[in-house]
């Protein structure tokens, strides 16, 4: 039996003109959990921890998507009026799946919003603007023009990591090359979390949890790699062999 992984969505306009919303979430996540092996359900935003809970309870894996900012007050910042695309109902409920994943060993894979939802969840802070913030910082967000499966920078890996354990599985050395599309970071790490991987200039790049199955969050976008890039495909592997896991105990 194919593991049921679920990957959270955002929320965006239907159309400029009117008021209506559609869910919407990026065709390459989809693709690279298929390869790995899983079938995957869209997760919707909901605040309502009621309605949310009875989805969450059928999934053999979480794995939160990119997107927008989050709300500044969810880590106790005041608004530097930088943040972009902040939804509030996908926050909550963003924050519920992973505090809840993380509280039942729920296998768990964090992408760019998604690593700094995990670092927030848990009790860690973020950067909200990096090149207002952070003197001597690379360029973290390619071109609007620039393919997405192109690599913006190099990420040093820490060894006997988790995340170095997957890539050496294909090949990697403890340096890749990654593509990059944030303007945010993690800044006070997460109790429970550490950081495995760093970008040139510091900031971090994957934070991981040892005692748990399968906790990992990366900040760049390895779905948009992963189709001819088998290092990055590695990731979504991994990820889905610990849900098999997960759903053969159930």
């Amino acid at each position: 039996m194919r593991p049921l992984v679920g990957v959270t969505c955002h929320q965006e306009l239907a159309s400029s003109t009117g008021s209506a919303r559609r869910y919407s979430l990026g065709h390459r996540y989809v693709e690279a959990l298929r390869r790995a092996g899983a079938s995957v359900v869209v997760v919707p935003p909901c605040s309502d921890g009621e309605l949310l809970r009875p989805a969450y309870r059928l999934l053999s894996g979480l794995l939160l998507s990119g997107g927008g900012d989050l709300a500044p007050e969810v880590y106790g910042q005041p608004d530097t009026g930088l943040c972009r695309g902040v939804d509030r109902e996908r926050d909550q409920a963003e924050l519920l799946l992973a505090r809840w994943a993380f509280e039942d060993d729920l296998p768990l894979f964090a992408i760019c919003r998604g690593i700094q939802v995990l670092n927030v969840a848990l009790g860690g802070t973020l950067i909200q603007d990096i090149p207002s913030e952070v003197p001597r910082a690379l360029v973290h967000y390619g071109a609007a023009d620039q393919p997405r499966e192109q690599p913006q920078h190099p990420v040093e890996v820490a060894g006997r990591s988790r995340l170095a354990a997957i890539l050496a599985r294909r090949g990697a050395n403890r340096q890749i090359a990654v593509n990059s599309f944030h303007h945010q970071a993690v800044l006070e790490i997460a109790p429970p979390l550490s950081a495995v991987a760093w970008a040139p200039d510091g900031l971090v790049e994957c934070l991981e949890c040892a005692d748990r199955s399968f906790l990992v969050g990366v900040q760049w976008h390895p779905e948009e790699m992963a189709a001819g890039d088998p290092v990055q495909q590695a990731l979504f592997d991994g990820f889905v062999a610990a849900c098999a896991a997960r759903c053969a105990l159930r």
